[in-house]
């Protein structure tokens, strides 16, 4: 990854950033509290899924990049905190306030996108929620802070509802239709089948040696995928509990889990995970809540698992402690 440490990139003072008038790049400038010089990460998801780093010092950054059309990205506290951001050529976009209430000013979909967050502000009611962010699509149909709207309340809920979508979608502008965020929900959703609902799609992700790990696994009959993350206290825990059962189990049985973890930060996971052995391994695709495997099962919170057997078949969900070790001797019980 690139380091980017706060510098100055032009002045901000003046007339709306004036002195860079004919600067092509993007810049961020940000000031945020709470955050000091832990480092953010910036996470892409259109055009292409990439990852940055942005190093603050105390708050204030200056990020800047020559995108090549529009792009999303989201940046990413060390708590999870996700803070999404519009950016195009020229945009100027400032940043302030915290993760948690951060404040947007600048150009393009993030000037649209923190008129939304600020309707919502004093909302509690998820449907409440999804209704304005559904009156907000529908009139800014040529603002990618639509397309963003969609995926984040429409589509990455449990059991989303596809006619809904592709009536949000069938008004907006065609630039905005062939965002890489709308054409993925799009092609999910036409490819989901009912009757695969109950079983897990193929995966892959990294182990720690950089080594591809599937849930294909021809010495394993059972495969319980638990879903973690280094910033996630009680996810932590339940994976602690889990491992303590693993230990307990007789060599005889067929059996193992994929810890998958929904960090970002490689370095994170890694000083997170937990030793690995024929029963316990531990992967992470640095996507987060973007992993596919998520998306599929509608992982919406942590801590959560899946059980899954050999041939994808979901067999149980959200097992710990004896329910997890009835469960695994239930199935691996001899004659």
């Amino acid at each position: 990854m690139k380091r980017f440490y706060p510098w100055l990139v032009c002045s901000f003072l003046g007339l709306a950033f004036g002195s860079c008038s004919e600067n092509t790049d993007f810049i961020l400038q940000g000031e945020l509290d709470n955050v000091g010089s832990d480092r953010i990460l910036v996470v892409y998801d259109d055009p292409e899924p990439k990852l940055d780093t942005i190093y603050p010092q105390g708050g204030k950054f200056v990020y800047k990049l020559l995108p090549d059309t529009v792009q999303l990205f989201r940046l990413v506290d060390k708590a999870g905190n996700v803070i999404p951001v519009f950016a195009d050529k020229g945009w100027r976009v400032m940043l302030s306030g915290s993760f948690t209430s951060p404040e947007v000013a600048g150009d393009g979909p993030n000037r649209d996108y923190q008129e939304f967050r600020s309707s919502i502000a004093s909302l509690k009611d998820s449907a409440e929620v999804r209704r304005i962010a559904a009156d907000f699509v529908r009139s800014h149909p040529g603002s990618f802070a639509s397309a963003y709207l969609i995926d984040r309340y429409f589509a990455q809920i449990p059991s989303p509802d596809m006619e809904y979508i592709r009536k949000l979608v069938e008004p907006l502008n065609g630039n905005i239709k062939d965002s890489r965020i709308l054409s993925i929900i799009l092609q999910a959703l036409s490819q989901k089948k009912e009757e695969d609902s109950d079983n897990v799609s193929y995966f892959s992700c990294r182990n720690r040696k950089g080594e591809y790990v599937s849930w294909v696994d021809k010495e394993n009959d059972f495969t319980l995928i638990n879903f973690w993350a280094s910033w996630n206290g009680e996810s932590i825990a339940e994976r602690d509990s889990l491992e303590s059962v693993v230990k307990s189990f007789p060599s005889r049985i067929n059996f193992r889990i994929l810890n998958l973890s929904l960090d970002y930060d490689r370095e994170a996971w890694l000083a997170a995970c937990k030793k690995d052995d024929a029963h316990w391994i531990e992967i992470c695709d640095c996507t987060g809540w973007e992993n596919s495997v998520l998306k599929q099962q509608n992982v919406t919170r942590l801590p959560a698992n899946i059980l899954v057997d050999r041939n994808r078949k979901i067999l149980a969900r959200n097992l710990y402690g004896e329910a997890f070790k009835n469960k695994i001797l239930q199935l691996t019980k001899k004659d």
